[in-house]
């Protein structure tokens, strides 16, 4: 049955003109964001890939208007712009908490930093690298980023949205992925019904409800 929505809803936005092409993409991936389960989404929009990256840079600051979450680009190249869309309480809460503090500390960012600070100097080391701490953004356990950071090849015990490395941390994470893609998967129904994924991103309501 999965399948089945999955590619029911692919078959539709393959149809879609280029900006609800888009649309659908950015709703899709960021609904853990916008109903407030996951502090932020990382999304890449290529030009090879339906010209996201041209599209992108037309319709944001409409989508700003819209979104209850903010976004700030990391990082924009020829081929691709890199965008962090986020909740920015919940990010802030995450960067805030000791250990996390204590990790960043290591990259040459500071306790005392406000949020945009956090994300500039975020977006200085995509210039140069993905930098593994970005992990710690998108509100991953610590105690797993720490281990990727230095031991990436590393095996781990589960692998969802991040690699799961700690035993204490499996079972939590378990739930967290279902959770993700329990929202996403009412996301793929609802584009296959007919809303358009521009309502989806601007009316979060639509996934509360």
């Amino acid at each position: 049955m999965v399948k089945e929505k999955l590619n029911d809803y692919i078959n539709i936005v393959k149809n879609f003109n280029e900006k609800d092409y888009l649309f659908s993409t950015i709703a899709h991936s960021i609904g853990p964001t916008l109903v407030g389960e996951k502090p932020s989404s990382l999304l890449i929009f290529n030009k090879y890939n339906r010209n996201q990256k041209k599209v992108w840079g037309e319709v944001k600051h409409e989508l700003k208007g819209k979104l209850k979450i903010k976004f700030f680009e990391l990082n924009t190249s020829e081929e691709s712009s890199v965008v962090l869309f986020y909740d920015e309480n919940m990010l802030l809460e995450i960067l805030k908490k000791k250990r996390n503090i204590y990790f960043l500390k290591k990259f040459g960012y500071r306790e005392n930093m406000s949020l945009q600070e956090y994300l500039t100097l975020l977006s200085q080391r995509f210039k140069k690298i993905c930098p593994h701490e970005i992990g710690i953004f998108l509100g991953y356990p610590v105690e797993d980023v720490a281990i990727f950071s230095s031991c990436p090849n590393r095996e781990c015990l589960l692998v969802g949205y991040w690699k799961v490395y700690h035993n204490d941390n499996v079972e939590k994470a378990k739930n967290i992925f279902k959770r993700y893609d329990s929202i996403k998967s009412d996301i793929i129904k609802l584009i296959a019904q007919g809303v358009k994924p521009i309502e989806i991103i601007s009316s979060y309501k639509i996934l509360a409800g």
